[in-house]
């Protein structure tokens, strides 16, 4: 077939492209990328809470293995694990041995992973409620159809090109 019948996927990934380059502009400066600042988010909030919540809990919050962070953000434990090795040598968390099973690793965030989340979701969570702001106001777009289309759009990218489970 041609370009031309395939033009809405096109334009699809043009913007999703776009928005990809565009996204570093909302994630603060800190030295890590958005990969390694998710993968902290999810071992401070494996349920999804609010970033930079002020009433949730200051506690630590609970370790995970790698493979239950690998799953949790559904990717490949090596991904996961190369993200951690880098995360540990900047001090943002830190890897135990368990001290019943020394096949278990556990992974903790530091006090210093805690304050870079703290901070730095705060800031991203401030800009981000001034696009959607700005989105409903400015342009009349309804956010939460918006978040329910990239939810479904994820879903049925996921369902479309992921491998059969036998």
């Amino acid at each position: 077939m041609h370009a031309q019948s395939y033009s809405r996927s096109l334009e699809l990934l043009r913007e999703m492209d776009h928005l990809r380059r565009v996204w570093k502009l909302a994630i603060p400066n800190t030295g890590i990328n958005k990969s390694e600042f998710f993968t902290l988010y999810t071992l401070r909030h494996p349920t999804g809470p609010t970033l930079g919540c002020r009433s949730c809990s200051q506690d630590d919050p609970a370790p995970m293995t790698l493979s239950t962070l690998a799953k949790a953000m559904k990717q490949s434990m090596p991904a996961v694990s190369q993200r951690i090795t880098k995360l540990e040598e900047l001090g943002y968390v830190q890897r135990v041995p368990d001290d019943h099973d020394r096949r278990t690793v556990w992974i903790h965030l530091t006090q210093a992973g805690s304050t870079l989340l703290q901070s730095t979701g705060e800031e991203m969570l401030g800009k981000l409620e001034h696009v959607l702001e700005r989105l409903d106001t400015q342009h009349g777009v309804n956010t939460q159809l918006l978040i329910q289309a990239f939810r479904s759009l994820a879903m049925a990218v996921e369902e479309e090109f992921s491998a059969p489970t036998p």
